[in-house]
C-alpha cells in the first residue's frame, strides 16, 4: 500500500519523473491518478503491473517505468 501520509511527496516526485520523460504530457494526469488510485486502493504490486502495461504500449520509456517502480518502493509501507 502506498503510504498517504507523504502523498504530497510522492504525487510531486511522480511528476517530476513523468515531466522529465518523453512522453505526451497531455497523459500525465491521467497516469498520476491511475497510479495514485490503483497504489493507495489496491497493491503496489498491482501498480507496478500497471506501469509495465503502459511502458509496453508505448506511452511512458523504459527509464521512467523503471523510475517509478522504484519511486513505489521507496514510498510503500509493509503491513
Amino acid at each position: 500500500m502506498l503510504n498517504l501520509h507523504r502523498l504530497g511527496s510522492f504525487k510531486y516526485d511522480l511528476r517530476e519523473i513523468l515531466n522529465a520523460a518523453p512522453m505526451d504530457k497531455t497523459m500525465i494526469p491521467t497516469i498520476v491518478a491511475n497510479i495514485i488510485a490503483k497504489a493507495s486502493r489496491v497493491s503496489v504490486r498491482e501498480t507496478k503491473e500497471y506501469v509495465r502495461e503502459i511502458e509496453a504500449l508505448g506511452t511512458i520509456d523504459k527509464i521512467a517505468a523503471d523510475d517509478v517502480c522504484t519511486l513505489l518502493d521507496r514510498y510503500s509501507k509493509w503491513r
